[in-house]
């Protein structure tokens, strides 16, 4: 399990975290629209931050269920094209994560795409996922705010809401945080739920808030989705604010 540590502005009283997965750069039916619309979005605030979340890349393959000859690039051509959208916001990215689409030509060929795009955009990169430990703001007691969140890509075959819903409320059994994302079902699910935690310092116990975040998708429908009879992705993602005199999380639709 990897963490990793972020120390943003002590003048921040709030963050926001943009996570954006599920682009499918390539894609014949990716809506490069919406998302140009979220990273002018990050672009307007400095104390906004954009999380990869992987499948930012279509990678279709003569070996993928993604037709070849239908997509609109090349893989390599994928990861030039990224690199150009997301470079305006390469300050604000704080970390990535690979996605099944780019796993495909990691475990064919042995080349991590993900990877490239995350160092030409200087962010942190952990393909399975990682914890992130976010540090802003100043209580007045000189002391930060702090959030920690749990982020993968994921997996599930789960058609039904319900499906998708259970599989996120599993990174629970994984490891404890304040926030849970996770993406590739194209749906936007948004929950929280508590638990008591022993704080043996104080000898006390706390009610511990978590949110769980699932992301949606930048494709239109149609093609592979259509095939399958697929419902419609839930287009964009989601934004979250967090608080820094409270540990307090918002979750913009």
């Amino acid at each position: 399990m990897i963490l990793h540590e972020v120390n943003l502005s002590k003048e921040f009283e709030e963050i926001e975290l943009i996570p954006i997965s599920d682009t499918h750069i390539g894609d014949p039916y990716f809506d490069e629209q919406l998302l140009m619309e979220d990273i002018e979005y990050i672009q307007e605030k400095e104390n906004r931050f954009c999380l990869l979340n992987g499948d930012i890349l279509n990678t279709a393959t003569t070996h993928s269920v993604s037709d070849t000859y239908n997509n609109q690039l090349t893989p390599h051509g994928e990861l030039k094209y990224a690199r150009k959208l997301f470079e305006p916001i390469a300050d604000s990215i704080i970390c990535a994560t690979q996605g099944n689409h780019e796993r495909r030509i990691t475990r064919n060929d042995g080349v991590d795409l993900m990877e490239e795009l995350a160092m030409s955009l200087n962010a942190f990169y952990a393909p399975d996922g990682l914890v992130l430990k976010i540090r802003f703001g100043n209580r007045g007691n000189k002391k930060p705010q702090v959030y920690t969140i749990y982020m993968s890509h994921g997996f599930t075959g789960s058609r039904l809401t319900g499906g998708k819903a259970n599989r996120l409320e599993k990174l629970q059994k994984i490891v404890v945080a304040d926030i849970y994302i996770q993406s590739h079902t194209h749906q936007k699910i948004n929950f929280t739920q508590s638990l008591f935690v022993p704080d043996l310092r104080n000898n006390k116990v706390v009610e511990k808030r978590q949110t769980f975040i699932n992301t949606g998708a930048y494709l239109e429908w149609g093609g592979y989705a259509q095939q399958k009879a697929y419902t419609p992705s839930d287009r964009g993602t989601m934004k979250l604010k967090l608080n820094e005199k409270e540990k307090k999380v918002e979750v913009i639709m």
